[in-house]
């Protein structure tokens, strides 16, 4: 009789690209999936996501600490005790800290989630600080890492020391076959857009997807449209921002919108097909999955180079521009000029990148992940 591997996810909450990226990994074969949560209300996010299908997920109790600091869950000796496998989405954490002490007291394997982080922010590391030394053991100590794409590698391996053969990219993504499935109305959906926001027919679309708050740096798009008579800003978002950010843009005569946040993915995504371009110009970004979403959608984009994302899915010149100055708006002004020029050929490089992050790709790759640790 085949053994059934009994894998265990240790995270803060349900999120829309999860519960895609944990019903793909359930289709592998002689495997059960526990995901327990331990902050099942994530304030800062609105999200209603439905139950993950063919996975049992339950919320822990426990304590919390800070926002920065996060939780110290009950329950967890029991759920390494009952598992073949846990995945630990954190380092810093009291519940992960604890997960990984019981990992290695009762000789269970733990994998490490790694969503993204800052290129700039590893810059910044201090090797001599507790954070680091804290974060070293419980990396040292795990059997492999699941992290997402070239970042991934750059952070436990060069900062870490971390073996790169035990990095497995987990190709963290959205739903991008629905996303492109809505292509095939891509004009029918552009009027509706167009219509529902009054953006004007003759106008590029520029779009901003995205929580609006400082370190988004929302501010230099706007700034780098004046001047700009010919394009529409249609930001997709809300946040502490709004009211600023709805001065400025009156401030420089720019003709924008704000749509409020957006509930339905569903309709999210069909914005993308009114838009000419995805500018995401954040600092200290870990990773910006609305650039996977606008790809799917066939947009170029322009990113900041603080952005996880940055390293994998933007080619410099092919399918727009990674953007290193995010305080000069003439920079980025020109970088729009060039890529609202050269739309269609950089729409053709963002489709043929994005086709290689898929929620299949992350369970290959979650599949080699577990015959490794089990060598």
């Amino acid at each position: 009789m085949t053994k059934i591997i009994k894998i265990s996810f240790i995270t803060n909450g349900r999120t829309p690209y999860r519960k895609l990226q944990f019903e793909e990994l359930s289709k592998i074969p002689d495997t059960q999936f526990y995901i327990y949560y331990t902050n099942p209300n994530v304030v800062e996010r609105k999200w209603k996501v439905p139950p993950i299908k063919n996975v049992t997920e339950r919320s822990l109790k426990g304590i919390k600490f800070s926002e920065k600091i996060g939780y110290l869950n009950f329950g967890l000796k029991r759920i390494v005790l009952d598992s073949d496998v846990v995945l630990v989405g954190g380092t810093i954490e009291p519940t992960y800290q604890l997960i990984a002490r019981l990992c290695r007291r009762y000789k269970k394997k733990y994998v490490l989630v790694f969503d993204g982080v800052s290129p700039k922010k590893i810059e910044k590391i201090n090797r001599n600080s507790f954070t680091y030394k804290l974060k070293s053991k419980i990396i040292k100590d795990s059997a492999a890492i699941f992290g997402n794409g070239t970042i991934a590698i750059k952070y436990f391996g060069d900062v870490f020391g971390y073996p790169k053969d035990k990095i497995f990219n987990q190709c963290l993504t959205v739903d991008i076959e629905t996303i492109r499935n809505f292509g095939k109305y891509k004009n029918e959906l552009k009027k509706q857009i167009i219509s529902k926001y009054n953006i004007p027919l003759n106008k590029n679309v520029v779009i901003y997807s995205g929580r609006l708050i400082k370190r988004k740096n929302v501010d230099l798009i706007i700034k780098s449209l004046e001047g700009l008579k010919n394009v529409f800003l249609l930001i997709a978002g809300d946040g502490e921002e709004n009211e600023e950010l709805s001065k400025l843009a009156n401030k420089l005569k720019i003709d924008y919108k704000i749509t409020g946040f957006i509930e339905d993915q569903e309709e999210l995504f069909k914005i993308y097909y009114a838009g000419d371009l995805l500018i995401l110009p954040s600092y200290n970004e870990p990773w910006g999955l609305v650039v996977n979403e606008a790809m799917a959608a066939g947009l170029p984009v322009i990113v900041s180079n603080e952005s996880g994302c940055s390293l994998d899915l933007v080619k410099d010149g092919e399918n727009g521009f990674i953007l290193s100055d995010l305080e000069n708006p003439e920079i980025l002004r020109n970088l729009i000029i060039k890529t609202l020029e050269n739309r269609e050929k950089f729409s053709k490089k963002s489709l043929e990148i994005i086709n290689n992050w898929t929620f299949e790709k992350s369970r290959e790759s979650f599949k080699n992940l577990l015959k490794a640790i089990s060598e």
